[in-house]
């Protein structure tokens, strides 16, 4: 089962995890940021005003304004779940046009930060409630969300292999939290082989990875931006080992899902492989031109 309320990370831990993700994010762009901001983070509700007139920037202003606001989320000062001002408000606490203002937010939603709800506002997704499987392709035969369990196998830390070290782009070395689990829905139907890049959820510990964890979640805990995912797609058969697991003899053709989620500046978070039986499942992904 799912990590309860009562077992999350305490807050002043949280935000020292998101300081140290985003001082990493920012120094792998190449960019920096005077350390004693992230002391004492305002919230941009708190009513200050930001202004990007004296910056010197070939980045468009709707793009700075983008990334004003996705570090004020990483830093945990626009905590999940909250409202941002009205429109007219919060370009004038930027200092920018509402056109302007309207272009950094349409981009936020579509790198699904932010969510929209019409009548209500703006809010900060929280990706716990909003998207805890935004890349899970696989529906029951009636194009539903599968409402499976999880039976969790185990979980450990190494040192990457050399097959981990490329899809995740990985030094020799780095540390990968390894997890092997079976979801069931009539019964066992998708065997997965889950490496995360630890050293990108700066503060994990192993205690975080003794159950079952949803990626969003934890990106979400300590300050990491998600961003979009890879996945390809064969068929396979199963050995004796997968078999076992899913109930299937040795030979019996399966699904094999091969998928690498990325943060939102493009660095791999998690290579995750699958492999299903689509006894009682489909798997239904949507095409754009």
């Amino acid at each position: 089962m799912l990590a309860a309320e009562g077992n999350r990370v305490p807050w002043h831990r949280r935000l020292a995890k998101r300081r140290c993700s985003l001082l990493l994010s920012l120094a792998k762009a190449g960019l920096t940021v005077d350390d004693h901001s992230f002391k004492s983070p305002t919230p941009l509700l708190a009513g200050d005003r930001v202004s990007f007139a004296k910056n010197v920037s070939t980045r468009a202003l709707y793009i700075q304004v983008r990334d004003h606001l996705a570090h004020q989320i990483a830093q945990g000062a626009l905590k999940p779940g909250t409202p941002l001002p009205n429109e007219l408000e919060l370009a004038d606490r930027l200092g920018v046009s509402l056109g302007t203002l309207r272009k950094g937010l349409e981009a936020l939603e579509k790198e699904r930060l932010i969510t929209r709800r019409h009548g209500r506002g703006t809010f900060v997704r929280d990706h716990a409630v909003d998207t805890p499987f935004a890349f899970d392709n696989l529906r029951t035969k009636d194009d539903e969300r599968i409402p499976f369990t999880i039976q969790f196998l185990g979980a450990t830390i190494d040192c990457a292999s050399l097959e981990e070290q490329k899809a995740l782009e990985l030094q020799e070395a780095a540390p990968v939290a390894r997890c092997r689990q079976v979801r069931n829905y009539k019964g066992p139907f998708l065997f997965e082989q889950i490496a995360l890049a630890a050293s990108r959820f700066c503060g994990l510990e192993r205690a975080e990875l003794q159950q079952p964890y949803q990626l969003a979640v934890l990106a979400q805990e300590h300050g990491v931006l998600v961003g979009d995912a890879v996945e390809s797609l064969e068929i396979t058969q199963a050995n004796p080992t997968v078999g076992a697991l899913l109930g299937v003899d040795a030979g019996v053709p399966l699904l094999r899902l091969d998928r690498i989620i990325y943060s939102l500046d493009r660095v791999p978070l998690e290579w995750r492989i699958g492999y299903c039986r689509l006894t009682a499942v489909k798997y239904v992904t949507t095409l754009r031109a």
